[in-house]
């Protein structure tokens, strides 16, 4: 019998290695409660997260937890990372099968419109005070979160989905010891790639004027949604959440910035192969002028061990608008949030939330931003202290942050839209034919569904 019981736990053991799990800040059971009227046993709430920074930063947050709250809540935390490859399958199917393990799941906001049958809607927790009042006495609220964070998460009924955990956007990145004015307007950034760029002007002190991502993956419809949505285009047709607008003379202005870096051989080389890393090395290289990238690579390149050709030399700017009939600009800037979503199955989901609440607005915010996470609350991006970039960040993303709204074929609809950034920025495809096949190719799928 005690043979039989040590190969289920051997095998059981192994099917969690195989599936990609990794378990931190206590992934043991906590003992039975002490004979004689001991202690009870806490309730485990079990947060499943992605690998990586983000996964990384959790963990010393639910580690103060448990050390400092577990006691007075009854809470213990258990934290699980899955590999990053497939995540988004794993995470759908362990929701669609009804599990009630993890509690809490690590959705993009994109996602959140597919998984919204699966998951708990977090309005009445949000009016709980046993929930928004935390363990070290803090009292939170859910407009602590930048205004953009919030809409990231929030349905158009209103629903709101998750927390968020991390904040990303896109911005321009440049040289500040070459450029003194930045670009402000598309067309502008166009003619400054090109000056930058030596094939077309040889006094130029880099190769090339701009990288950009074109690979054929979500991010980069992402970024070009930057030009895009201020020229006028829209996924969606006015007042419809499912109607996809069509053709818009508008969006061909827009294609015609890629169209036109392409045709001045302004882009940095292999745009059909390039997403952050490769932005990243075109940026260390300091063979570029120019970038439109995340937030995040700040971080690597003012650092002069990891990028000694340019630490000190990149700022970061508003992206590029266009010019409206009374002469202001209009401006776009992609923001999206990973968050910490409740699943509508957990047994656990008031103790989920007396944790997500303390960890994404309260003290455990601040912790993890400080393990190196992005709390996007206004008390970490707005502080005095604030670390940079978030005091460049915060007015930008307040000002001209916009996120995708929610839809269950959104990531289908998006790589649609990659697909056609790819063909303008490589030549296989005009502006003008861009314009008109985008909408028909996601009105075309969405027939199909």
């Amino acid at each position: 019998m005690k043979k039989t019981r040590m190969i289920v736990l051997f095998t059981l053991v192994m099917c969690l290695v195989g599936a990609g799990y990794v378990m931190a800040g206590g992934g043991q059971e906590e003992e039975a409660a002490e004979a004689g009227g001991g202690k009870a046993k806490p309730v485990t709430v079990t947060v499943q997260m992605f690998s990586g920074p983000e996964f990384d930063a959790m963990v010393p947050t639910a580690e103060f937890w448990n050390k400092n709250y577990k006691e007075s809540t009854g809470i213990h935390v258990n934290n699980i990372a899955l590999s990053r490859v497939g995540y988004m399958e794993k995470m759908q199917s362990q929701l669609v099968a009804g599990l009630a393990e993890p509690d809490l799941l690590h959705p993009f906001n994109m996602s959140l419109g597919k998984l919204r049958p699966y998951l708990e809607e977090l309005n009445s927790y949000l009016d709980d005070p046993d929930v928004m009042n935390g363990p070290d006495g803090g009292s939170y609220s859910f407009d602590q979160l930048l205004a953009p964070a919030q809409a990231c998460v929030t349905a158009a009924d209103g629903a709101i989905l998750g927390m968020p955990k991390d904040m990303s956007e896109l911005c321009i990145y440049y040289r500040e010891d070459l450029i003194s004015n930045p670009p402000d307007t598309w067309p502008e950034f166009v003619q400054m790639a090109k000056d930058y760029t030596k094939s077309i002007n040889p006094s130029s002190p880099t190769e090339y004027g701009v990288v950009l991502q074109g690979k054929y993956e979500k991010w980069t419809y992402c970024a070009a949604l930057e030009t895009l949505w201020p020229a006028g285009y829209e996924i969606f047709a006015p007042g419809s959440e499912t109607e996809i607008d069509g053709p818009n003379r508008d969006a061909v202005k827009a294609f015609k910035v890629f169209e036109d870096l392409y045709k001045a051989e302004a882009l940095y080389p292999g745009f059909d192969n390039t997403e952050y890393p490769e932005v990243d090395a075109a940026l260390k290289s300091g063979d570029v002028a120019m970038a439109i990238q995340w937030n995040a690579n700040y971080f690597s390149l003012s650092n002069p061990e990891i990028s000694p050709k340019v630490a000190g030399k990149i700022a970061l700017y508003p992206p590029p608008g266009w010019e409206q009939a009374d002469g202001s600009i209009k401006r776009s800037m992609y923001v999206q949030t990973i968050n910490l979503s409740l699943n509508k199955q957990s047994k656990n989901k008031k103790a989920a939330m007396q944790f997500l609440a303390w960890s994404s607005l309260g003290e455990g915010a601040h912790l993890y931003a400080e393990a190196g996470g992005s709390s996007p609350i206004k008390g970490v991006w707005m502080a005095e202290d604030a670390m940079m970039p978030y005091p460049v960040l915060a007015p930008m993303v307040e000002d001209y942050g916009r996120s995708l709204p929610m839809h269950n074929d959104m990531s289908e609809l998006v790589m649609i839209g990659s697909s056609w950034i790819q063909k303008v920025g490589t030549g296989a495809a005009t502006a003008e034919e861009a314009a008109e096949g985008l909408p028909n190719e996601m009105m075309e799928y969405l027939e199909t569904r």
